[in-house]
C-alpha cells in the first residue's frame, strides 16, 4: 500500500505540474495574442496580429489538455482566450452576403513569385490553366520577364517593371489599360501600380500592392503609409475597385484600417482560412497575399493555388459586376 500510495502521489504531482505548465503557457500565449491590438502605437505589437490560426489551434490545445486532466476550473482560461482568436477567425467561416449567383465574370489573380525562383515554365502552365483575366505578380526580375513572356498570348495588356531587387513587377491583363500610375514608397522606390481597366465599356480600378515588408520600424511605417496614401486615392472613387498582390500583412493588422474604413472588403471572407505565405515553417504560415474588393462588385468564388517554388502561393478570385 506504501509504494501504490507514494506512485498515486507522483501521479498526482506529475499531473498538478502538467496542469499548471499547460495554464501558464496559455496565459503567454493569450497576452501575445491580446498585443496585437496595441499594434498601431508600436509596429512590435502589431507583428502580435498575424498569427490568429496559431492563437486558436494552441488555446484549444490547451483547453482539451486541461480537460484531460480534470482541470475544469483552469480549463476556463485558454477558453476565455479563444474568443480572441475565434471572434478574428469567425468571419472567414460564416455565410457572406457576397456570395450570388455568378452573372458576369471577372477573374482576378495574384502571386508573390519570388525573384530567386526559376520555375517559369511550371508557372506559366499554372497561370494558363486557371485562365484569368488580370494577373499581377510582383518580385519580377529580368528572367522572370522572360520567362513569363508567353502569358501575353491571352493577356496581351501588360506593364512590367524587371527590377534586380524583390520589387519588381507585372500585370497581364485581358482588357485595355486606358490610365497607369506609379504611387511611389519612401523606403523601397515603387509600392503599387494603379491601373485603370475598360471591361465592356465599363471602368474598373485595378491596384496591385506590394509594399515594404515590417522588419524594422521604418518598414513598417513605409508599409502603413502606402496603405493611407492608397486610401486616400480611392475614397472618392465611384468605379470598381480592385486591389490585390503581396500586402506584407495581415486582414486582422492595424495596417489595414485605412483600406476597410473606405469600404474595401476581403474576398476571403466566408470562404474559410487560407495561409499564402512561410512555405519553410508551416507553422507560422499566414495570408499576407490578399484581393480586396470595392464598390459594385462582389465575390463569387476565392481560393488559393498551388506551391510554385515561390515562398508564397497564388490567390485567386471569381469577381461578378
Amino acid at each position: 500500500m506504501g509504494t501504490l500510495g507514494r506512485k498515486s502521489r507522483r501521479a498526482a504531482l506529475a499531473q498538478l505540474r502538467s496542469g499548471r505548465a499547460v495554464v501558464w503557457l496559455s496565459l503567454l500565449g493569450g497576452v501575445v495574442s491580446l498585443l496585437g491590438f496595441a499594434g498601431g502605437r508600436w509596429w512590435g505589437f502589431d507583428l502580435c496580429s498575424h498569427f490568429q490560426a496559431q492563437y486558436f489551434g494552441f488555446q484549444l490545445l490547451g483547453l482539451l489538455g486541461l480537460l484531460a486532466l480534470r482541470r475544469f476550473r483552469s480549463a476556463m482560461l485558454p477558453a476565455l482566450f479563444l474568443l480572441v482568436p475565434g471572434w478574428h477567425l469567425a468571419p472567414y467561416y460564416a455565410p457572406h452576403a457576397d456570395a450570388r449567383r455568378l452573372t458576369q465574370p471577372l477573374r482576378v489573380l495574384s502571386f508573390n513569385v519570388l525573384s530567386s525562383n526559376t520555375r517559369y515554365a511550371d508557372t506559366v502552365r499554372w497561370v494558363q490553366a486557371t485562365d484569368p483575366d488580370i494577373a499581377f505578380l510582383p518580385e519580377i526580375t529580368q528572367p522572370w520577364e522572360a520567362g513569363l513572356a508567353p502569358l501575353k498570348a491571352t493577356m496581351p495588356h501588360c506593364l512590367i517593371q524587371p527590377q534586380r531587387h524583390n520589387f519588381g513587377f507585372a500585370v497581364f491583363s485581358k482588357y485595355p489599360i486606358v490610365e497607369q500610375s506609379l504611387i511611389p514608397s519612401a523606403v523601397l522606390g515603387v509600392a503599387m501600380i494603379q491601373l485603370t481597366l475598360q471591361i465592356d465599356g465599363r471602368r474598373l480600378i485595378f491596384v496591385g500592392v506590394h509594399p515594404p515588408s515590417p522588419l524594422s520600424a521604418d518598414y513598417s511605417r513605409g508599409r502603413d503609409a502606402a496603405f493611407v496614401e492608397l486610401a486616400r486615392r480611392l475614397r472618392n472613387e465611384s468605379a470598381p475597385v480592385v486591389v490585390a498582390g503581396d500586402f506584407n500583412t495581415t486582414p486582422w493588422s492595424q495596417a489595414m484600417a485605412p483600406l476597410t474604413r473606405i469600404g474595401l472588403r476581403d474576398t476571403m471572407l466566408g470562404r474559410g482560412f487560407s495561409a499564402t505565405w512561410q512555405r519553410t515553417i508551416p507553422l507560422l504560415a499566414i495570408p499576407i497575399d490578399q484581393i480586396l474588393i470595392g464598390g459594385a462588385l462582389r465575390t463569387h468564388a476565392r481560393w488559393t493555388g498551388p506551391y510554385l517554388g515561390s515562398d508564397h502561393r497564388p490567390v485567386v478570385a471569381d469577381l461578378q459586376w
